[in-house]
């Protein structure tokens, strides 16, 4: 059953209750009314009684049932935005590594294997440039819509990695599998003329993607997707690389910030100062300065 229907049926249900509440209020005022006196014949009184039950019940109902149908829409649409990216629909990164690690506590129960693949738009920046944040928007939009299209619906899952990039954890699926998708996916991207203010506007992305078993740690995934990505930008883009996980590194904690904190664009280190190694003693008890830069 479909979100919609499931509140229309709630909503039903609910104006059932209020109406049901209704007319067994209104048949014990006259009920009370009828001992009393009033109406004098049973016919009356039942006439009496509909009358009045309908001009209390079915409006009360109904003000009660579309209340509670727009309290339930408002709220399923405040829970859309909290876990979707606003611009595409799709999973935010915060709610990505939510599902992510859903999937990560089902393969434990499995044994299935999954692919963590990070997508980046090549040479974004010109579209931007080009045709401006809105053009670049619905650049991103109609991608998104692609990707959305070229997966297996529930049990694979899409978001919205930040900027021009893109993830997908593709669930039970071997190497070649994984590496099939993305092929057909970088094709079908490639081949895709988006109409932007009247002008076809193609655009080619990268893949990067890493193989992820049940006791493989999230983080170490993407981090080992993100420097396939690496990789396949310095060959040349609009490629598709997997890359394997390094054995016994610790990968920095994934986050709702950017992973590279103290990396690169692409993997590459910053270039950090060298800490000075400690002064020398001369053996006066006191370190002995350096000659350059100690006045």
């Amino acid at each position: 059953m479909t979100t919609a229907r499931s509140e229309i049926w709630s909503a039903l249900n609910f104006f059932m209750l209020v109406a049901c509440t209704a007319l067994s209020l209104s048949f014990t005022v006259s009920l009370f009314f009828f001992k009393l006196g009033l109406p004098t014949d049973i016919g009356s009184y039942v006439r009496l009684n509909l009358f009045v039950s309908g001009c209390v019940a079915v409006p009360t109902a109904i003000i009660a049932s579309l209340h509670d149908f727009h309290m339930r829409s408002y709220q399923r649409r405040l829970e859309e935005m909290a876990w979707t990216d606003a611009l595409t629909g799709l999973l935010n990164r915060r709610f990505f590594i939510h599902a992510a690690e859903e999937e990560r506590a089902r393969m434990r129960r499995t044994k299935q294997s999954a692919a963590v693949v990070l997508i980046d738009l090549d040479h974004f920046k010109e579209v931007n440039d080009l045709y401006g944040h809105a053009g670049g928007d619905l650049v991103l939009r109609e991608i998104a819509a692609i990707a959305h299209s070229e997966l297996r619906g529930p049990f694979d899952r899409l978001g919205r990695w930040g900027g021009e990039e893109f993830v997908v954890l593709l669930s039970g699926v071997s190497e070649e599998q994984a590496a099939s998708v993305c092929e057909r996916l970088r094709r079908r991207i490639e081949d895709t003329a988006i109409d932007v203010n009247d002008k076809d506007v193609s655009v080619t992305a990268s893949f990067g993607f890493c193989m992820m078993s049940p006791e493989t740690s999230l983080d170490a995934a993407i981090e080992c997707a993100d420097g396939a990505l690496y990789e396949v930008k310095r060959s040349g883009r609009n490629q598709v690389i997997c890359r394997e996980v390094p054995e016994g590194v610790v990968p920095p904690v994934v986050t709702t910030l950017p992973i590279r904190r103290r990396i690169g664009s692409r993997g590459k280190v910053l270039n950090e100062k060298p800490v000075p190694p400690p002064p020398a003693n001369d053996g006066s008890g006191e370190p002995a300065r350096r000659r350059i830069g100690v006045r």
